[in-house]
């Protein structure tokens, strides 16, 4: 069987938000439990608030994995783009990732660089704005080999960031690295708006996939909408596929429904995989 995680957050967010369960870490860890996930997503920002040996024990204590921190809301919430075109504001993103990263050593888990990068906001000019995120990339890399915490970064809709939109995409940009700490993080979300053909890109991306995020159309939890999710496990069992699939959706109908209606749905289809691989073997 696969891994399950949920997004939470630390602290109380909008609810349009993608993110699940909201609360302190003893909330989330009950609920999260409770319902049957294997660990926690944690998007925030400004992670220097937070005791993360604490989070960690409480983590370990519910048996729960803490598998990456999420760094979106860095971009919403205080402004930090990788790509703008004012240096300090550049410098200080860099600089706040690098305390996820810091945060991440202490706590035992990884690090997603995804929306941070926004958009290119000029094509004439592509290769200064690329530029900019291969080099924040590689700087970050860099400072996390040696703390042990790998970098995630992840296909994103072309609505919200005009680059690193298909699976192809980001597979090629991490295979061009010069970092061996570097992973691709695919979410369904976006893969349904951007990509052609699901099970060729799966296969493309396999050396370096790492990361998964579930999320159906709207964002709402897997089985709530149209996305065909039989074809992703399959997918994933076929490549031999072996980290988190973490549910990334709004709180509808609510927070605990949403949790637990999603990882349902997720373990029955998987079931279904699993039984129809079978069957073929016999056939």
């Amino acid at each position: 069987m696969f891994k399950y995680g949920v997004a939470c957050s630390l602290n109380d967010v909008s609810t349009t938000a993608p993110i699940i369960l909201r609360g302190p870490i003893e909330q989330l860890c009950q609920q999260a439990k409770e319902i049957g996930y294997d660990g926690l997503e944690i998007q925030l920002a400004n992670p220097m608030q937070y005791d993360w040996g604490h989070i960690k024990k409480v983590c370990g204590d519910y048996g729960l994995e803490l598998i990456t921190f999420a760094t979106g809301r860095e971009l919403g919430e205080n402004g930090l783009c990788l790509l703008s075109d004012d240096e300090a504001v550049r410098r200080a993103a860099v600089a706040r990732l690098k305390e996820h990263i810091d945060c991440a050593q202490a706590a035992g888990c990884q690090v997603i660089v995804g929306s941070m990068r926004k958009h290119v906001p000029d094509w004439s000019q592509s290769d200064r704005y690329l530029g900019y995120h291969r080099d924040a990339v590689i700087e970050l890399a860099d400072y996390a080999k040696d703390k042990g915490v790998r970098i995630w970064v992840e296909n994103i809709l072309s609505f919200i960031s005009n680059f690193l939109n298909t699976m192809r995409q980001v597979q090629d940009f991490v295979v061009s690295l010069p970092c061996d700490n570097v992973g691709v993080h695919l979410d369904t979300y976006s893969m349904n708006m951007e990509d052609n053909d699901i099970p060729a890109s799966y296969r493309y991306c396999a050396p370096n996939l790492e990361y998964v995020h579930f999320s159906d159309t709207a964002r709402l939890y897997p089985g709530g909408g149209n996305v065909d999710f039989k074809t992703h496990m399959r997918c994933l069992k076929e490549i031999g596929y072996q980290g988190f699939i973490t549910t990334e959706c709004v709180p509808i109908p609510t927070a605990y429904d949403c949790a637990d209606l999603g990882l349902k749905y997720m373990k029955a289809m998987e079931q279904i995989v699993e039984i129809e691989m079978g069957a073929s073997r016999f056939a």
